[in-house]
């Protein structure tokens, strides 16, 4: 009885800690720098708090929202109707743009801390042709980057980006490009002349009854005077149906039981495990599971039964691991989903287990 009623005395003083009003009073929380140069140097505010109690308070830790914001600020108590300055520093090289960083002020006084807010704008300085293109391709070509994720490539629909590219030597470069998928397509200029910037445009084009479901992971090299560049170009993408098919609400509605699985400890020596989790179609129209996947190929996974499911129905997927096979310590997957569901065509579920010797 007396441990209950403790219990309930500690939890009627944290909350009444919790709505207290904190006494170390900032007269402006939040400061604008205004219009700063990037290549400028750190720029610094102080902040004023008066201690508005009748106790001292002391502010015990700040905490940052950005490596290029630092604070500084004495720990001695601040005695009542006294005040603490606390500097904020901001750094804007390598920030450029609108910024708006936040400091959490935690105090001695046990209420919920406080915040300071800077913000303002970076000029940008004039990039170098290194760190505007900081891939060397070879023989003097330099690449913004060499990889691009579309999230999702639809069939029937082009999807289409760019690499940007600069010729630093002092010879016309030839340009070319190997690619053996003829599906990612390439355009770009034949030759670069010396100190010439180009756009080299690329893109998916799977066709509207294409069968290529999931993930697209390619590779494709651009030949410089016909030699091959020193890294490839990487595209990657999800391809799925096109989400323009279903109109009137009419569409199918992709639901799974759970987006975590948990196989726990196992030993390298256990027999195979499994687990699963239920998809439903909570739509309209008939949901088909187009592929899943094993994004680290450390599990299996199969559907019982048919992979098209009709409105209100469930299938269970069974997800399977061969402990033999899989590496000691933490081991973590991710399986994907990919189904015709217009609003959510690609699920994800994380798979993870402990394997000991």
């Amino acid at each position: 009885m007396k441990s209950h009623l403790n219990l309930i005395f500690l939890l009627v003083a944290l909350l009444f800690i919790g709505r207290a009003t904190a006494q170390l009073h900032f007269a402006e929380p939040s400061h604008n720098f205004g219009t700063i140069a990037e290549e400028g140097g750190a720029v610094e505010h102080t902040f004023l708090a008066r201690n508005t109690s009748t106790q001292p308070i002391v502010v015990v830790t700040t905490s940052v929202s950005c490596g290029c914001t630092k604070t500084e600020f004495s720990r001695k108590p601040i005695l009542p109707d006294s005040t603490i300055a606390i500097k904020v520093i901001f750094s804007p090289m390598n920030y450029p743009g609108t910024f708006s960083r936040k400091v959490v002020v935690i105090t001695s006084e046990g209420v919920a801390p406080q915040q300071l807010l800077v913000k303002g704008y970076v000029t940008p300085r004039k990039r170098s042709i290194e760190e505007r293109y900081p891939i060397e391709l070879g023989k003097g070509l330099r690449i913004a980057t060499n990889a691009h994720n579309f999230a999702f490539v639809e069939h029937g629909k082009a999807a289409q980006s760019t690499f940007e590219v600069v010729n630093t030597s002092k010879q016309r470069l030839s340009l070319a490009v190997e690619c053996s998928n003829p599906s990612l397509r390439f355009s770009l200029p034949a030759s670069l002349a010396p100190s010439e910037e180009a756009t080299i445009n690329f893109g998916y084009h799977l066709a509207e009854n294409s069968t290529k479901y999931g993930t697209l992971s390619d590779k494709a090299y651009l030949l410089i005077d016909g030699e091959q560049a020193k890294y490839p170009l990487m595209v990657s993408g999800v391809a799925i149906d096109s989400r323009d098919e279903y109109a009137d609400n009419v569409e199918p509605s992709i639901a799974i039981s759970k987006n975590f699985i948990k196989f726990g400890t196992i030993n390298s020596t256990a027999p195979t495990q499994s687990q699963g989790l239920f998809i439903e179609n909570n739509g309209e129209s008939p949901l088909i599971i187009r592929a899943i996947e094993s994004e680290r190929g450390l599990f299996q996974a199969k559907i019982e039964g048919a992979t098209t499911i009709h409105k209100g129905e469930k299938r269970f997927l069974t997800v399977k691991i061969e402990p033999s096979s899989l590496p000691f310590g933490a081991v973590v997957d991710r399986l994907l989903i990919i189904s015709n569901a217009p609003r959510q065509p690609l699920c994800k579920v994380r798979i993870s287990a402990i394997v000991e010797r």
